[in-house]
């Protein structure tokens, strides 16, 4: 996706330059990105606060936003804590602003009394004081959102505004107020509740993330589960064809293969792409199956893993190293950290040198369904190279080519500030959506191009005609594909075109996308949005050539 190129003289670059430069751009409240990261958190004030130190699961701040989908929560703690998982973090909410209304508890009418650690809470359309009365429900008729999806000290909430039980809106009014409590007798705020009023800020500017890959020879690695061997099974088997031809992947990393071969994954799916499978390469351990467009030069069985070296050199001027995982679920911390070790002892055997078949220089990829819902030194580890067991698996390792850590890509949905990679809207389900599988790459010999997680549910009628999609087809499975497009280093900064030099065309794609948040090209500087930095490095560099 490139601006057509423009000729530009002096004067009119010197008028583009003013006309930024006086130019208040967007709101200066970025919109809330649910990535687990928090950023864009910094100036929203501090609804609530309480000094750390009461032992147990201690609740010390508070920050609230809102879009016109999502009433959203920053809650910090004192420590550690998982927000899925074996806690008693209590959420009160009452959404119309009347005490005589649902549970009368803590000082308030609560419409919603939802335990973070037992998934799971009650709605009162009534009023009552038994917190077992009203509708039992799950997080999934709240639209419930929570990141991370490991153990942290701050976690992002969204509930969606829209959320119905049975029948019912949860949000009543337009203001409404809160409490927090723990087991331990933490309570946020200390005395009384905390006050929130929705739409208080415009609403952001859509996200609308095509699916072409920004550059046509940049490679496409696909990370999917598909959910038992659902590519095979007749309902879901239209909407998998419709799903792998929009993406059109290079290489497919796919979990949750078991009753079928390589081959048969690779007839399937490259069939569907309307290309030879004798033109395509696969290789398989356990569940893991991986299919290539490039030849599969090397594959090693980890435990249930799969690692397989590509032959990419044509397009990376490196081959590439894939480890393609699915490491043990929900409570077995152990098993998914020894399962890493293992994949990181490898790593460090190829940075040695010490691998006859894979050279130190290579390209690396660690991706599949992570079953990241623990222990946040997992997800430190995939990135670090801290290896845990070192007694079994040896000293950590410097995982990237130039002895730095890994990067993890954390892509969004392609229409929505939202990280999830899997979802399940079963009543059921174990888990809110949460990001649980992962695309770790060496960005020290890799440049990013497009990043994304096809989520149709959420995607425009105009995209999803686009793309000879429809609504529902990421309900095939319940992880969705995770897409990350990378290339060889470009080596002159400010050349955004890829054309080998800086200059209009590269000047074009800044104004094009100047002041947008999560821009697809376009932020060298990486802080999240196009502006005067990013501007200063294609100045810096116009009319250099490689």
């Amino acid at each position: 996706m490139h601006p057509p190129t423009h000729r530009l003289h002096a004067g009119s670059l010197l008028a583009c330059l003013a006309v930024l430069s006086g130019s208040n751009g967007f709101a200066a409240s970025p919109p809330i990105t649910l990535d687990g990261r928090f950023d864009d958190w910094g100036d929203r004030a501090v609804a609530a606060s309480d000094p750390a130190g009461e032992g147990g699961l201690d609740l010390v701040e508070l920050r609230l936003a809102d879009e016109p989908d999502w009433f959203q929560m920053l809650l910090t703690a004192s420590g550690d804590f998982d927000l899925s998982d074996d806690n008693d973090l209590v959420l009160l909410l009452d959404t119309d602003l009347d005490p005589g209304t649902g549970l009368q508890v803590e000082g308030i009418g609560a419409e919603l009394r939802f335990v973070f650690g037992a998934r799971s809470g009650h709605y009162y359309p009534e009023a009552t004081d038994d917190p077992e009365a009203g509708v039992e429900l799950r997080y999934g008729p709240l639209g419930l959102q929570g990141a991370p999806t490991v153990t942290s000290p701050t976690f992002e909430i969204a509930i969606a505004r829209d959320a119905t039980i049975e029948g019912d809106p949860l949000f009543l009014e337009d203001r409404g107020s809160l409490v927090l409590t723990s087991g331990t007798g933490d309570r946020l705020p200390d005395q009384g509740s905390i006050p929130y009023q929705l739409d208080l800020d415009p609403p952001p500017p859509a996200r609308d993330v095509p699916l072409a890959r920004e550059r046509a020879g940049d490679l496409r690695l696909v990370s999917w589960n598909v959910r038992f061997d659902s590519p095979w099974d007749d309902d879901q088997a239209d909407r998998f064809r419709r799903l792998v031809r929009a993406l059109d992947p290079d290489i497919l990393n796919f979990q949750e293969i078991y009753d079928h071969t390589p081959s048969e994954a690779r007839d399937r799916f490259v069939g569907w792409l309307g290309e030879d499978p004798a033109d395509w390469y696969a290789a398989g351990n356990a569940d893991c199956i991986t299919v290539s467009r490039y030849p599969i030069l090397h594959t090693e069985d980890l435990d249930t893993n799969l690692a397989v070296l590509v032959g990419t050199d044509p397009l990376l001027d490196r081959s590439l190293l894939i480890v393609n995982a699915h490491p043990p679920c929900c409570t077995n911390d152990d098993g998914r950290q020894e399962e890493i070790d293992q994949m990181l002892a490898l790593l460090r055997r190829v940075r040695a040198g010490q691998h006859p078949e894979i050279p130190a220089e290579v390209a690396v990829q660690l991706t599949g369904d992570m079953n990241l819902v623990g222990l946040a030194q997992q997800l430190e580890s995939l990135v670090t190279g801290d290896i845990v067991d070192e007694a079994t698996w040896g000293p950590d390792v410097a995982p990237d080519v130039d002895g730095s850590a890994l990067l993890d890509t954390t892509p969004l949905l392609t229409e929505r500030r939202l990280g999830y990679t899997y979802r399940n809207d079963s009543p059921f389900a174990s888990y809110w959506p949460g990001r649980l599988d992962v695309s770790i790459v060496s960005d020290s010999v890799l440049e990013l191009g497009r990043q994304l997680v096809l989520e149709t549910r959420f995607m425009s009628a105009r995209r999803l005609g686009e793309y000879g999609l429809l609504a529902g087809d990421s309900a095939s499975s319940d992880h969705l594909p995770l897409v990350t497009d990378v290339r060889r280093p470009t080596a002159l900064v400010g050349d955004l075109d890829g054309d080998g030099c800086v200059g209009g065309a590269d000047l074009a794609v800044v104004l094009a996308y100047w002041g947008l948040p999560e821009p697809p090209i376009g932020d060298l500087t990486k802080d999240g949005v196009v502006g005067g930095a990013d501007l200063a490095v294609v100045l810096s560099a116009w009319g250099g050539c490689d």
